[in-house]
C-alpha cells in the first residue's frame, strides 16, 4: 500500500493526482471519509493487489456524482477530465422538475408504513394521476451502526455490522472482515474463499426471489407472489441447515458448511420451480402492462449517478464487483451478467429473475468442491505494523459494498469504520424514475421494482 496525504493541496491539485493516476490505468477509486475527517481516495490497477490512498483534509470541495461521499464509483467525464480549472460536478441536465402552480397536489406518504416496510416519507407532487415530482426524506430511524464500532473489538463489531441490513446480513461481514484482514495484509484459503461465495450467492437467491414476490403483489398477482415466497422461504431453510442460520448472521466465523448431499440438486430444483413462475409471468399480459415502460430512470441520471447491482445493470451499466475485484473464486468460475438496456421496471425484473439462474449456477459448482471444515474461518486478530486500514468490497443482492476498517496497533480494536452501501447509492434514481411520464398508480410498481432498502441509507 502506498499512502499519501495531500492535506497542503487543494482539490484541484487533489483530483488532477487521481487523473493522473487513471491515466497510468487505475481504474477503480472509492472516496470514504477516515479519521480526523480526512477524506480518501482509494484507487487499485485491475492487475495488482496493491492499492493506492490519497487524503485530502476538505473533503467538501471533492466532486462526487451523487450526495453520498463513500464507496463513489467515479466515471470521469469528459468534461471533467479535460477541465484544469474547475472541478465543479453538475449533471448535464436536470435530474429532477420542480413545480408549482393551480392544480399541482402534494401529499406526503409515510414515514409509517404496513407491514414490513421501512421508515421512509415519499413527498409526492401530481397533476391529475401524473407524477411531476418526488422528494424522498430518511433518516427516521438511524443507527449509527459505523460510529458504534469505534473502539470495539472485531468481533463485537461484526455483530453490529451483520445487522446493518437483514437482507445483505452476509455481504456485509464478508466485506468488514475483507477490510480488517486486509488492514492485517492476511490472506485467506482457498476453503474459505468457496465457503463465503456460497453463503453471499444463498443470500443474493433469497434476496431476488423476495424481490420478485413483492413485484408480483404490486401488480396485484398473489399467487405469483406466494409461489415466490414459497421459494424464498426454501432458501432460508437451506441457509439454516448448511451455514446455522436463516438470515446467515454469525455465518462467516462457523467452522464449514454442513454437507448434505440433497443441497446442490433441491437448489436446483428451486431455480427452476423459480424460472417457470417467472415465465408464467412473462405470458401474462396484465404483468407486462404495468412493468414495461414504468419507472424509466433517465439516461442523464444514470450518467450522474452511475448505479450499481441490478438496478445499474438494468441500465446498461455492467458493473459487479464479482468481475472487477479480487475476491471469493469468482476469477476461476465462469458465471453470467445479465443486463438490459431499457432502464424500466421491466428491465429490473429480467435482470433479477436471470441472476438467480447465474446464482444457482454458481453454487451448484461450488458445492461439489466446497470443504466440510475450513480452519482458517476461525478470526485470530494479529498485531498490525504500520497504518493498519483496509478495504473490502463484495457484490451484495443490491451492488457493490464497500467497506474500509482502521484498526489500532493492537489489532484488536477499530479506530473508524467507513461504509458504503448500494442502496445509500442508488436511492437517488428512484425521485427522477418516478416523475418520468408514470402515473401516481404506477407507484407501488416502481417502488417495488428497486425495492432498496431505507437501512442501507440509514446506517
Amino acid at each position: 500500500m502506498i499512502e499519501e496525504i495531500w492535506a497542503s493541496q487543494d482539490s484541484e491539485k487533489w483530483m488532477e493526482h487521481i487523473r493522473m493516476r487513471r491515466h497510468d490505468g487505475v481504474v477503480l477509486v472509492i472516496l470514504t471519509p477516515g479519521p480526523d475527517d480526512i477524506l480518501w481516495g482509494i484507487g487499485r490497477d485491475p492487475l495488482s493487489s496493491e492499492y493506492e490512498w490519497w487524503g485530502i483534509m476538505h473533503p467538501s470541495q471533492v466532486p462526487r456524482p451523487s450526495t453520498m461521499g463513500i464507496g463513489e464509483w467515479i466515471h470521469m467525464q469528459e468534461e471533467i477530465s479535460a477541465s484544469h480549472t474547475s472541478v465543479t460536478w453538475v449533471p448535464p441536465v436536470k435530474t429532477e422538475r420542480m413545480v408549482r402552480g393551480k392544480g399541482v397536489f402534494s401529499y406526503s406518504l409515510g414515514p409509517v408504513h404496513a407491514d414490513v416496510a421501512e421508515s421512509m416519507r415519499y413527498d409526492l407532487s401530481v397533476m391529475g394521476d401524473e407524477i411531476v415530482h418526488l422528494t424522498l426524506r430518511h433518516g427516521w430511524k438511524t443507527r449509527h451502526v459505523t460510529q458504534l464500532c469505534r473502539g470495539k473489538g472485531v468481533m463485537d463489531a461484526l455483530e453490529l455490522v451483520e445487522r446493518m441490513t437483514a437482507t445483505s446480513s452476509f455481504a456485509h461481514q464478508w466485506a468488514f472482515m475483507m477490510a480488517v484482514e486486509n488492514a492485517q495484509n492476511m490472506t485467506i484459503g482457498r476453503g474459505t474463499k468457496i465457503f463465503r461465495s456460497v453463503a453471499l450467492e444463498m443470500e443474493r437467491l433469497s434476496s431476488h426471489l423476495g424481490d420478485l414476490a413483492m413485484l408480483a403483489s404490486s401488480t396485484g398477482l398473489p399467487v405469483a407472489q406466494m409461489d415466490y415466497l414459497h421459494l424464498k422461504e426454501q432458501i432460508l431453510r437451506w441457509n439454516q441447515r448448511l451455514f446455522g442460520d436463516r438470515y446467515l448472521r454469525g455465518a462467516l466465523v462457523q467452522d464449514g458448511i454442513q454437507k448434505d448431499s440433497q443441497a446442490s440438486q433441491e437448489i436446483i430444483r428451486i431455480g427452476e420451480e423459480a424460472q417457470k413462475i417467472t415465465d408464467s409471468l412473462l405470458k401474462t399480459p396484465s404483468f407486462l402492462d404495468r412493468l414495461v415502460g414504468a419507472g424509466k430512470i433517465p439516461g442523464p441520471t444514470v450518467e450522474f449517478v452511475s448505479p450499481v447491482g441490478p438496478v445499474g445493470r438494468a441500465c446498461g451499466l455492467k458493473t459487479d464487483v464479482r468481475a472487477l475485484w479480487d475476491y471469493g473464486v469468482y476469477d476461476e468460475i465462469s458465471f453470467s451478467i445479465p443486463s438490459s438496456a431499457s432502464a424500466d421496471s421491466y428491465a429490473r425484473f429480467l435482470v433479477k429473475s436471470r441472476e438467480i439462474a447465474a446464482s444457482i449456477n454458481i453454487i451448484r459448482r461450488l458445492l461439489a468442491i466446497a470443504p466440510s471444515s475450513t480452519h482458517s474461518l476461525r478470526y485470530h486478530p494479529t498485531k498490525i505494523e504500520g497504518r493498519g486500514v483496509g478495504v473490502g468490497m463484495v457484490e451484495a443482492s443490491r451492488g457493490m459494498l464497500a467497506y474500509a476498517a482502521w484498526l489500532d496497533p493492537s489489532g484488536e480494536h477499530l479506530r473508524h469504520v467507513a461504509v458504503a452501501t448500494p442502496s445509500a447509492r442508488n436511492w437517488h434514481v428512484v425521485p427522477p424514475a418516478m416523475a418520468n411520464g408514470n402515473i401516481l398508480q404506477d407507484f407501488p410498481i416502481i417502488d417495488a421494482s428497486f425495492q432498496l432498502t431505507v437501512a442501507g441509507w440509514d446506517q
